[in-house]
């Protein structure tokens, strides 16, 4: 298949003080008979790199339950990624490159060929650089941040672009929002994604997607239930979407989940939009929520937990959960756990590219408990690999097997 030229020219073409070149890639009505088939889905994004003429330095993919494949193959001069959805014949690819001489024509035409798309749909951006006519990331007049995006020659609007940073993100198609509020301590936003379902937004940050929320709480919570011999009692601080106290509440051993979320309009929000999240938690007379701050909580209450999970929004700096990060709040939380009990804490993007604030909030854990282990998962919607780390002054997860995991999940 031919791919018409977009508007500026491709890397080889293009001006050389840019930093980056990316196409993003939506192929529609795919006819292909293997798109929920993990080996043929990894071998096509393989064989696209090398079209492309770039530097394999390592891969991963994985297939979903009950149907759907994310994968991504890092090169030398940055990534290709690509997710699937096979009930809609749809599959989305971003191609990035930080070296302007990647054939990226090549790899689009090879994934548009291989798939047998229908209706392939091309977005090109130079980032880092704004010749005249391509899109302008930093700088945007709207309201929320959107982008004109080529389609077929038409400029479509309603792009939600999830900043990763000053010099980029990744973007979705958004058919508007639900509802937005500014409650008394942050933005708060419910939007429409095309792909993604429903997506809450913070300050102008994604939190979770509809889609595949279900990634970041399983991976976020699931682990160190397990872990644990008999959990009873269980502290989430944060969490107010109340997806992480659907995961918790699983486990039929569990006897008090007490919820602290400091965004009593958040919470309700929640319960009223975001049900596909929570699915009825709320209702559940093993949940307590408490609308107050995680910090003074903790502070007040001597109760002591089986399990303590903090899901709170990824920010250091003057944020609502600034103090949530600190050396201190971590030494109260060690205080409020029982005997052999577990602290696991989200640990913010962890990849190649970003690991700080994983690496900081691992320091401070490492100066108070005697086992400090990280983990990873790569989200989708947030086009990235998330750390988690866990913490326990006497259980390694590290020695849990697979097996011992299968077999409490089935005791449970």
């Amino acid at each position: 298949m031919t791919i018409q030229d977009i508007e500026p020219a491709w890397p080889g073409r293009a001006d050389s003080t840019a930093v980056g070149w990316q196409c993003v890639i939506d192929l529609h009505n795919c006819a292909t008979p293997y798109l929920d088939d993990l080996g043929w889905v990894r071998r096509t994004m393989l064989e696209a790199a090398h079209r492309a003429e770039a530097t394999f330095v390592s891969e991963q993919f994985h297939r979903f339950e009950p149907h759907g494949i994310s994968g991504v193959v890092v090169i030398g001069e940055s990534h290709l990624a690509v997710h699937i959805w096979p009930e809609r014949n749809f599959a989305a690819v971003d191609v990035f490159t930080c070296n302007s001489r990647l054939n990226m024509r090549a790899a689009a035409e090879w994934l548009t060929d291989a798939f047998i798309a229908g209706d392939p749909r091309f977005v090109y951006f130079i980032r880092g650089h704004n010749p005249s006519g391509s899109p302008e990331l930093e700088h945007l007049e709207q309201d929320r941040d959107s982008l004109d995006v080529i389609e077929g020659g038409e400029a479509r609007e309603e792009i939600y672009i999830d900043h990763d940073d000053a010099t980029g993100g990744h973007w979705f198609v958004n058919n508007g929002a639900v509802v937005t509020k500014q409650t008394a301590h942050q933005t708060a936003e419910i939007l429409e994604f095309a792909h993604y379902g429903r997506a809450l937004v913070l300050d102008g940050k994604l939190q979770s997607a509809e889609r595949d929320e279900y990634i970041y709480h399983e991976t976020l919570v699931q682990p160190a239930l397990c872990a644990h011999f008999m959990p009873r009692r269980v502290l989430i601080i944060g969490g107010g979407e109340g997806a992480t106290a659907r995961e918790v509440l699983k486990h039929p051993t569990i006897e008090e989940v007490v919820m602290v979320d400091l965004d009593s309009q958040l919470v309700g929000l929640a319960r009223e939009h975001l049900h596909s999240w929570h699915r009825g938690v709320f209702d559940d007379p093993r949940l307590r929520v408490e609308i107050c701050d995680g910090y003074e909580f903790i502070k007040a209450n001597e109760d002591r937990y089986n399990v303590i999970i903090v899901d709170i929004v990824d920010s250091f700096d003057d944020g609502p959960a600034e103090e949530l990060y600190t050396a201190e709040f971590y030494r109260t939380l060690k205080e409020r756990l029982a005997p052999a009990g577990i602290l696991v804490v989200q640990g913010m993007e962890c990849n190649t590219s970003e690991w700080g604030g994983h690496v900081r909030i691992r320091n401070s854990l490492k100066e108070l408990f005697g086992f400090v282990r990280s983990y990873v998962a790569f989200v989708p919607s947030f086009a990235t690999t998330w750390g988690f780390i866990m913490a326990s002054g006497s259980v390694d997860p590290r020695l849990l097997g697979a097996s011992e995991v299968d077999a409490t999940i089935a005791k449970r």
